[in-house]
């Protein structure tokens, strides 16, 4: 049983960043590299933000940026072990959505956060239904091309561009989008019954 699993972790995430006049901080994936965390985040808000990051920020939108920071944090450590499909950063919290294979995973990933002193709430958990159109990886791939502007016209990001932030060969990313916009138009026609 796959599980979607909201949960309320108190602080921010290891990364230079004081959210200012209501800019809006997402992160959108992790992944460990090499002792240290590599995040994809997203930000919104003006462009001054990003002068006190060290990372690489692409501007999508007016107001949109997305980009890779690397940091070493526990809570990012323990996280990168699982698949993310986003982490909101407040001033005193960060709320994680994350993808589990069931109960028992869910189990170990609260006992690696109590174990490492890290304070956090389960605020929601949702079972995956088995007919789900999307993958979990699908979503977030989806999401993220979708946020970074990559189905508009004309494109705010390319292929290659996109590819590069989340680190994948553009084949890769291709093939996921493919596979994502097949399911999701075929299960529009199956309800529509056509």
């Amino acid at each position: 049983m796959i599980l979607r699993v909201v949960l309320q972790i108190k602080g921010r995430p290891a990364m230079p960043l004081e959210p200012h006049d209501g800019s809006v901080v997402t992160i959108l994936d992790v992944k460990a590299e090499n002792g240290t965390q590599r995040l994809l985040v997203e930000i919104r808000g003006e462009d001054r933000i990003l002068s006190a990051l060290e990372g690489n920020f692409t501007r999508v939108s007016k107001s949109k940026y997305l980009g890779t920071l690397r940091v070493k944090g526990l809570t990012e450590g323990i996280l990168a072990k699982y698949v993310i499909v986003n982490g909101l950063v407040n001033s005193d919290y960060t709320e994680w959505t994350v993808i589990l294979n069931g109960y028992g995973e869910l189990r170990r990933l609260l006992k690696e956060l109590h174990e490492g002193n890290v304070e956090v709430k389960v605020k929601k958990v949702t079972k995956y239904k088995s007919g789900d159109v999307l993958t979990a990886r699908q979503e977030q791939i989806l999401r993220i091309a979708l946020e970074a502007g990559y189905f508009e016209f004309p494109r705010r990001i390319s292929a290659k561009a996109l590819a590069e932030k989340l680190e994948l060969s553009v084949s890769s990313l291709s093939e996921i989008i493919r596979r994502a916009e097949k399911n999701v138009i075929s299960n529009y026609f199956q309800e529509k019954g056509l």
